[in-house]
Parts: C-alpha cells; structure tokens; sequence
C-alpha cells in the first residue's frame, strides 16, 4: 500500500502472489520517483514461510533448482549475478603506490640503521688502534 499524497489513504500499490525463490535467494525492495532528495519508507512486509504437511519431504538438491517465478508476472531469462572480479583499476594502483611506499620506507630504515652500525665500528677501531709513537706509561 501507498499513500501519495501523505493523508493517511493508503492505496494498494502491488501484490504478487506465489513467488518461488530456490534457496539462497533473497527479497529486494526498490524504490524511484526520479527525484534527488526524496526518500521513501517500507512500514509494513509480509512474508510467510510455507511449512511441510506431515508425510511431505524436503529435497535441497530440488530446492536449489528451482527457477525463480511469481504468479501473474512474465517469465524472464535468469541470470545469474556476476562474481566480482576484483576491484577497479584505481584500487590496484592505490595498492601498488601503499606497497611501494612500505618498501621504500623499510629500504630506508635499513639504509639507516646499516649506517649507524658502520660508524660504531668505526669509532670502536679507532679507539682500539694505537698509534706506535705515543710511550707507555712506566
């Protein structure tokens, strides 16, 4: 139901009756009126699950091959949905450019900390030669 004109005349809009989903399907809700700033609300959904009588199986390999349909509507070629591929080329190139920057940043550290090791041994070598010409103490 739907009330247009918000005075609390609430009009059918749509019923569809005897819709089959096979397992793992889902119902969706949509809505336009070609407006940038509009919004809508859904107040009410009524959704009944069918039950088994007694003696009644349940298959779940039948159940996954059912074709998607409803009573009243036209058959529509099912498609499934594509599986995401991946992301856009502009996430690559944004992971390339993070990872590049971590490589960069620990080639540097290394650089650095390699360096700072270095001139410790250094100034350990020097303190540890002594030059010939100074005279032992007697």
């Amino acid at each position: 139901h739907t009330d247009v004109r918000g005075k609390g005349k609430w009009v059918k809009c749509f019923e569809v009756k005897n819709v089959i989903l096979p397992i793992g399907y889902h119902i969706g809700l949509s809505a336009s009126t070609g407006d940038l700033a509009d919004n809508h609300d859904i107040l009410m959904l009524k959704l009944y699950e069918v039950d088994l009588v007694p003696g009644q199986t349940f298959d779940v390999d039948e159940a996954l091959k059912l074709v998607p349909s409803a009573e009243g509507e036209p058959d529509r070629p099912h498609v499934h949905p594509k599986k995401k591929e991946g992301g856009s080329i502009l996430w690559t190139i944004f992971y390339i450019f993070i990872a590049l920057v971590v490589i960069v940043t620990v080639i540097g550290i290394a650089i650095v900390v390699w360096q700072k090791q270095q001139e410790d041994k250094t100034q350990k070598a020097i303190l540890l030669i002594r030059p010939s010409f100074v005279q032992k103490d007697q």
